[in-house]
């Protein structure tokens, strides 16, 4: 019987405290001349980008900025917006010496990744939902990333709104890959608080639901178990400190392997679901798995086995004996530490409401984020979950 597991990373991952300072190490033998910086004004207003201009001006490396992403959960518009802006601007995205630079953190790594896709596949970003769709490699991405986090700058998948449908399109492809990735704890301390919280419980649930997917390998189960003790015990620290630099360092890590066991692995259920509450309502991505998990976890219960729950709660100084307890200690430590960093425990209080619940239902399972969910549910399932959540 096959059982295939594939894993995509970028070719050099810089990590550590001051790890930028090896950027121009890894731009040189690429020999690229002109460069699209894709970002946000908030990160230009903290220094972040000027910090990445000087390393391309010494390199004698052309350089534009495109800071069109004005909110997070990046839609459509902002990746039109970005491929018009470089058609005015010096880059013609020939392939052969142009790149991306995305500065931030997911939102703007996801846009970067659909702008350097089209540029070189044409379309439009709609046309490459779903699985493998991207047919030819993409403009050559870095991802200086600044927030622990959602793993976008390292995974192949983009997360990118499309309003028309109020439906936040999941377009993954090994060809999305970026080429580095650059994970400098230095660029992370300004962090706000809600974004620390929101980030850094998503960096939990990408452990939680790849432990649980059924495409997880003893690789993926490493990675998942270690980035969830140190979830736990360093993001109370980021949230209260967020100049605290070894949390923040160990925080980045835990985003790290969530991130790479996600890659691979894949989620389920909390992320589909999540997915349609930011389309339909822009909330912010970490909040919305934080309500759903513990549902989410109550409804997949059936189908995980006995000892991989016990396991899980190995990391988090739990010991238990059997499902009913695994269970309980599981949604019991994820709601504490969730309440320790001021997340909300329903979908009512973030806006959510009733009469959008099948719509989002219907397009939840749709999402090619549920494929891998440990119970496969009908529409009536999923919409119980949402309403549980409520």
């Amino acid at each position: 019987m096959e059982n295939n597991h594939n894993f995509y990373l970028p070719r050099t991952n810089l990590i550590g405290v001051g790890s930028i300072k090896d950027l121009p190490n890894e731009l040189l033998p690429m020999k690229l001349s002109k460069a699209l910086i894709v970002t946000d004004k908030n990160i230009i207003s903290l220094g972040y980008a000027e910090q990445v201009e000087k390393i391309l001006d010494n390199l004698f490396i052309a350089h534009d900025i495109f800071d069109g992403i004005v909110h997070p959960n990046p839609t459509v518009s902002f990746v039109e917006d970005g491929l018009t802006y470089c058609d005015q601007g010096l880059l013609d995205f020939t392939i052969d010496y142009s790149m991306i630079i995305s500065i931030g953190g997911g939102s703007n790594h996801d846009c970067a990744k659909a702008i350097a896709a089209v540029a070189t596949n044409g379309g439009s970003i709609i046309d490459y939902e779903g699985w493998n769709k991207v047919a030819k490699p993409i403009i050559p991405l870095i991802c200086v990333n600044t927030t622990a986090g959602s793993g976008a700058e390292l995974t192949m998948t983009a997360i990118i709104t499309d309003n028309t449908r109020k439906v936040k399109m999941t377009v993954a492809s090994p060809l999305m890959t970026p080429w580095i990735s650059v994970n400098d704890p230095l660029f992370m301390g300004s962090m706000p608080r809600e974004v620390t919280a929101s980030s850094g419980i998503d960096v939990a649930c990408h452990a939680i639901e790849a432990f649980f997917s059924t495409e997880s390998s003893p690789i993926t189960d490493a990675l998942c178990l270690g980035a969830l003790e140190i979830v736990f015990e360093y993001l109370p620290r980021a949230y209260e400190n967020g100049y605290d630099l070894e949390a923040r360092e160990k925080m980045m890590y835990a985003n790290f392997m969530a991130a790479s066991a996600f890659n691979s692995a894949g989620l389920g259920y909390v992320h589909a679901l999540a997915h349609q509450l930011g389309g339909h309502y822009n909330t912010a991505h970490g909040s919305n798995n934080t309500v759903l998990m513990p549902h989410v976890l109550e409804y997949n219960a059936p189908a995980i086995p006995e000892p991989r729950l016990i396991k899980i709660c190995e990391p988090l100084g739990k010991s238990v004996r059997s499902r009913t307890e695994a269970l309980a200690a599981l949604i019991d430590s994820f709601k504490e530490l969730s309440s320790s960093v001021g997340l909300p425990e329903s979908l009512v209080e973030m806006g959510a409401r009733y009469e959008d619940i099948e719509t989002m239902a219907q397009n939840a399972l749709k999402d090619i984020v549920s494929l891998n969910n440990p119970r496969k549910g009908t529409l009536e399932d999923v919409i119980g979950i949402y309403e549980q959540a409520m």
